[in-house]
């Protein structure tokens, strides 16, 4: 891949000419991570290099409630410089990259006290080549808003970024969902919080070659607090890899993270959560869960969450475990009547059902629990 051939190829709006340049050069300066990078260890994207990738636009649809407003950036670039200052100074390659391309997205802006009726929908999708949207969202304070973000892919690589500033006292659920099967989706989500906001983050795997989910938190306002669910399935020889980042700034912050695995063939997963706990940030109240269920032998999880502590009065706790279907549940089931099959699929069903129905709107959480119900029989016909 050419990567200097890629970057001359933006053609972007002049207001961020500036910024893809420094990006161009920092990523041209520290290239795709490789697995000798810790964050990366389990995760090899030098394959990318081979390949020749033309960039495309992703189709994005909008379908937006009274009360937020949504602009595409190449029209909002000006709105959007001020959220953009720092980019070419991340680290995250796939994010540089994103930056160096930066031309597809919306920004989306809710007003003070706005309380919308329903949901905001957005659905990007991407059939080949390479697409970098750029999403931002900035929620204002005493507001609420909804975004269910979803990702269709069949084939290709999309390399998207969603952005939060969520305003004081703002209520914020957030689903991003990803339906793939032989795509490369690597995507960062970046939320700041300030205070007495709370953001619910929900974030669906539904298979992929190769996807890579990268998440950072920061809680920047005393009363913040960050939920944080995660569900990804994954059969096959396909790869999923979570990496989450909590930052306790400040003291009388709460965050909940909850993330589960279903692995089935010769699927890979990653799990990493790191919560980062700041010297100022006292009374903090961090907790997090990482639980894992393996179909066949041949699956494999890399599980590793992580607690810095830096502060002295706090109350944090951290867990993983690794397992396969409880045989006493099993045999429970099939002494009431039920068959091997559907047994299996009602275990694995429920192990699902803890993150889904955290969903808080009805007809999100039913259409997503049908998407699992939908994906079992495959994924246990091939453990079988």
């Amino acid at each position: 891949m050419d990567w200097k051939a890629l970057l001359a190829s933006a053609d972007g709006p002049p207001e961020l000419a500036a910024l893809r340049t420094a990006a161009s050069a920092h990523f041209l300066d520290r290239g795709l991570p490789s697995t000798r990078d810790e964050r990366w260890r389990y995760t090899d994207t030098n394959f990318l290099t081979q390949q020749e990738l033309e960039l495309l636009r992703p189709v994005i649809k909008a379908d937006a409630p009274a009360g937020v407003r949504v602009r595409p950036l190449e029209e909002a670039a000006d709105a959007a410089v001020p959220l953009l200052a720092a980019e070419a100074d991340m680290t995250h390659p796939f994010r540089l990259l994103n930056t160096a391309l930066l031309r597809d997205g919306l920004l989306v802006e809710v007003e003070d006290n706005a309380k919308p009726e329903r949901e905001l929908l957005l659905t990007i999708t991407t059939t080949s080549g390479l697409a970098v949207p750029r999403l931002l969202v900035v929620v204002g304070e005493n507001t609420q808003l909804t975004l269910v973000e979803r990702y269709r892919t069949d084939g290709g690589t999309c390399l998207p970024v969603t952005q939060f500033s969520v305003g004081s006292g703002s209520r914020v659920e957030h689903l991003r969902i990803h339906h793939g099967s032989n795509d490369v989706h690597i995507g960062c989500v970046e939320v700041r919080q300030q205070r007495d906001s709370l953001v619910t983050n929900h974030l669906l795997t539904f298979g992929g070659r190769l996807v890579r989910n990268d998440l950072q938190f920061h809680l920047l306002g005393s009363g913040a607090e960050a939920r944080l669910n995660g569900l990804y399935l994954a059969d096959g020889e396909q790869h999923v890899d979570n990496h989450t980042t909590i930052e306790h700034a400040v003291p009388h912050c709460d965050s909940r993270e909850t993330y589960r695995g279903i692995l089935g063939g010769k699927a890979s997963a990653v799990f990493n959560g790191r919560v980062h706990v700041h010297p100022d940030a006292q009374r903090t109240d961090a907790q997090q869960s990482n639980q894992n269920l393996l179909l066949t032998d041949d699956a494999i999880i890399h599980t590793k969450p992580e607690l810095e502590i830096y502060a002295d009065d706090v109350k944090c706790t951290h867990g993983a475990t690794v397992g396969q279907l409880d045989r006493e549940a099993l045999f429970y089931l099939r002494s009431r009547g039920l068959a091997y099959d559907e047994a299996r699929r009602m275990l694995v069903d429920s192990f699902a059902a803890e993150i889904v129905r955290r969903i808080t709107d009805e007809s999100l959480r039913d259409e997503l629990a049908e998407t699992v119900i939908a994906r079992l029989p495959g994924m246990l016909a091939e453990a079988a």
